[in-house]
């Protein structure tokens, strides 16, 4: 296929307004910690941690942590919180860095009945800041305002960005047994799901409860997915992605480098592209693979992988 051909592929699979999946290699680029930043720094803080472990969500895991689950997941809050907010600062500087989560939304907002759903495993505010930035209307289960309580009517079916932030955000908290929205933590307990194994056994409470039905509803109805700097570890939506992919569902991963469990996770997919970097990440390697088999495999000039360059080729 010449590049023309690929990048018609690329927009016939995602000509209906995808689903967004958004995962931590979406936000890296930015300045947010990535899982071995978070393993160190939580080496650093918690003495019985075990700083030679090779994989932090196996490691955390193991029933010796809970009782000081409360003491890692701090940790990580204060971490990303300090990353989040220099991206913020980013952001008002120089706009353009953030071009592509802008060119992203203008292309799933724009399209009747003006509604975009993404299903996020991260706790940053990258998102949410861009859109606020530019007047987009969103919701992430909150009004917005600050003190407002988590109610899941506020996810709607137009003229909105749903925001579904399964692992929960740097700025939701347990204030008095009500989840509520907050800038300054006050000193209450931040609402986060942190990395491990047996991280969804909290699932049964407000508001994952409710976030876990709406993401699975959303990845039931989508009519195609674009999967932004996400590695099919999270083990509830990957199974359900996985599973709508077998039937016909087109998908298409942006991300610097597909991981193993990624490619075993859509090994049956029906229509899949991947879009990563090459050895020489000016260029990208981008597959196109349908029923099992490659229709194209092949190395383009242009950083393709980066949400940036990408959104080139759909707008």
């Amino acid at each position: 296929m010449n590049i023309d051909d690929i990048y018609k592929c690329i927009q016939d699979y995602l000509n209906d307004p995808p689903l967004i999946i958004w995962g931590s290699g979406a936000t890296i680029g930015f300045g947010l910690p990535s899982m071995s930043k978070l393993k160190e720094e939580i080496g650093k803080s918690v003495s019985s941690f075990d700083k030679t472990c090779t994989d932090l969500e196996a490691e955390l895991g193991k029933e010796k942590y809970e009782p000081i689950l409360p003491e890692i997941r701090k940790v990580i809050r204060d971490v990303v919180n300090e990353a989040d907010i220099n991206a913020k600062k980013l952001l008002l500087t120089s706009g353009d860095d953030f071009e592509g989560i802008l060119r992203l939304t203008r292309f799933c907002y724009g399209p009747h009945p003006k509604v975009m759903n993404v299903v996020s495993t991260n706790y940053d505010r990258i998102l949410e800041y861009v859109w606020g930035y530019y007047g987009f209307h969103f919701t992430d289960g909150f009004d917005q305002h600050e003190l407002s309580v988590f109610d899941e009517d506020n996810f709607k079916d137009k003229e909105i960005i749903n925001l579904m932030k399964v692992h929960g955000s740097l700025n939701w908290f347990d204030v008095d047994h009500e989840i509520r929205k907050l800038t300054t933590d006050f000193g209450y307990d931040p609402v986060m799901i942190p990395p491990g194994k047996n991280k969804y056994r909290t699932t049964h409470h407000s508001p994952y409860r409710e976030l876990m039905q709406k993401s699975d509803n959303a990845i039931k109805k989508a009519s195609s997915f674009l999967v932004v700097g996400f590695g099919f570890n999270d083990e509830h939506i990957t199974p359900l992605v996985s599973k709508k992919t077998k039937t016909g569902t087109p998908i298409v991963v942006v991300t610097m480098k597909v991981t193993a469990t990624t490619e075993r996770e859509l090994e049956k997919a029906k229509k899949v592209i991947y879009v990563e970097a090459d050895a020489d990440i000016a260029k990208s390697h981008i597959r196109i693979i349908e029923n099992g088999s490659v229709k194209s495999d092949s190395i383009i000039d242009g950083d393709y992988w980066k949400l940036n360059t990408f959104m080139e080729i759909l707008q």
